[in-house]
């Protein structure tokens, strides 16, 4: 999504407020084909939906009264005016991808019928989730199907910060600004509360709308509500090379449960979480895949993909052209570290160079849970693509030395795009050694030929160029060892170190 289109809030508003004013010239026009009449079906009744007077929706007697559903091309209005509210600033912006601007997600929302008897404040109320960096301007427009006005109340994380004046069908609240907000996921509601008037005898039985909510930090956004029984999918997934990271996901909702769950997918334009994260090796890219509401009776499967190229088009890899083993893995922030995410049957997932993606489905006995998806940020994190020792030691021959003595230890270490890594942490680096028998090495020997004064911790000699003074113990003298280096690269399952290696043979 561009910035022109994402940033512009008060033309992306006369957008909605235009499409607001067709549809209710649209709306206008079917009621008068329809000759005054609206086609509404009574709850629990079957067959063809019975054609009644607009004011029959809300019975003017006490009681409760009959409930009324709105006919299937009443709700495909409202959809589509929820799927223009999404396309509205895309298409005017033209772009895919955004580096900086808010972007707006959109929901199609109401309750029918409501909960509650003899009262104008309607339960349940709708709840959407969406991660922001900081921004959240909500909007709210009343169906202009309604026969009475409504008063629109939001809320964010259960406290309510906005409430409108009566809203006459098709009316809107225009963009609120209820932000900044600290980085997160944060729970956005709205609730209708009737007015007397029109066909509303005194208590609201039924509204439906469209929800606007406008985030920060998203470079794209996918987001649907889902009925119990349907099938929907997300994705922020972009055609082309290159790309950002992006993720998909495929979500069926309980056909038993009560009510619409939230499915989200976002990708981030940096890394969202504030504090810290013991993370030795920077992801390449962040995304997030919100669930809300889920149960554990709903399947949900998911693609992975890291930015495309996560590679240069021709990646120059020691020996070249063999990329390193499992080059990218999948992680998630479990609230207080990063945790390697495994799939509904215990394994973890695996990158697959041919796609560029990683696979997940997600249940009851995944990690995370399909029902501890509020909000949940994913990372991917690289390996290091090379890293050569430099003289006096060689990583393909049985280097010989002198045991005691502090052997200086230098490398040049790469990214996945061939490219110097200047930033290695200190506190990730670790060097150890174990026995090896010298009987089962046959590589040649190569005499350490430089020595230095006493160990050190990790000097950055800059342009990827490290050094790290290794001191050996006096006994190691007559034995051979395999040095292992750890920069905290790991397998999938995110505590298997991968080690770059090298053997010695030491004398006294």
């Amino acid at each position: 999504m561009s910035g022109t289109a994402t940033a512009a809030t008060a033309r992306d508003w006369g957008i909605v407020g235009a499409l607001a004013h067709g549809a209710v010239a649209l709306h206008r026009r079917l009621y008068r084909w329809s000759g005054g009449t609206m086609n509404l079906r009574r709850e629990g009744q079957t067959g063809a939906p019975r054609s009644e007077p607009r004011t029959a929706r809300s019975p003017g007697e006490s009681g409760r009264g009959p409930r009324w559903e709105w006919s299937r091309a009443h709700r495909r209005l409202l959809r589509t005016i929820a799927a223009a509210l999404v396309f509205a600033p895309l298409a005017a912006g033209g772009a895919t991808h955004a580096t900086s601007a808010n972007t707006t997600l959109s929901y199609a929302v109401g309750v029918s019928p409501c909960d509650s008897t003899q009262t104008q404040l309607c339960t349940p109320i709708p709840t959407v989730g969406v991660p922001t960096d900081g921004a959240l301007q909500v909007g709210f427009v009343a169906s202009p199907d309604h026969c009475s006005d409504i008063i629109a109340h939001l809320l964010v994380d259960g406290v309510e910060k906005y409430h409108s004046a009566p809203l006459a069908p098709g009316a809107s609240t225009g963009i609120q600004d209820l932000g900044p907000v600290s980085p997160g996921t944060h729970r956005v509601r709205v609730q209708a509360e009737g007015v007397t008037g029109g066909c509303n005898a005194g208590y609201l039985s039924i509204w439906r709308g469209a929800l606007s909510v406008t985030v920060s930090g998203l470079a794209q956004a996918s987001t649907t509500l889902v009925d119990p029984g349907q099938t929907a999918s997300v994705s922020t997934v972009a055609s082309g090379s290159p790309a950002l990271a992006g993720v998909q996901a495929t979500y069926t909702r309980d056909a038993a449960a009560s009510d619409a769950a939230t499915l989200t997918a976002a990708t981030y334009v940096d890394d969202p979480l504030t504090g810290p994260e013991p993370l030795p090796i920077r992801p390449v890219a962040f995304v997030d895949l919100l669930l809300l509401g889920g149960g554990t009776g709903d399947t949900l499967s998911a693609s992975f993909f890291p930015p495309d190229p996560i590679f240069p088009p021709d990646p120059i890899f020691p020996p070249d052209p063999i990329l390193p083993p499992d080059a990218v893995r999948l992680v998630y922030w479990d609230g207080a570290t990063w945790s390697p995410v495994r799939t509904s049957a215990g394994s973890y997932p695996v990158y697959q160079a041919a796609t560029n993606s990683f696979s997940v489905g997600f249940g009851s006995t995944s990690a995370p849970q399909i029902t501890a998806l509020g909000g949940t940020v994913f990372a991917f994190i690289p390996r290091y693509a090379a890293l050569s020792f430099q003289s006096p030691v060689d990583g393909d021959s049985m280097n010989v030395a002198k045991a005691g003595r502090a052997i200086p230890l230098k490398w040049r270490l790469l990214d996945l795009g061939n490219n110097p890594v200047t930033n290695l942490a200190p506190e990730a680096v670790r060097v150890t050694s174990v026995g090896v028998a010298c009987v089962g090495l046959s590589q040649a020997t190569d005499p350490v030929s430089e020595y230095a004064v006493g160990a050190s911790g990790l000097q950055n000699l800059g342009d990827g160029y490290y050094q790290f003074n290794w001191a050996t113990d006096q006994d190691y003298a007559g034995s051979c060892r395999q040095l292992r280096l750890d920069l905290g690269e790991r397998l999938e399952d995110g505590t298997t170190p991968i080690y770059h290696t090298a053997n010695f043979q030491f004398t006294r």
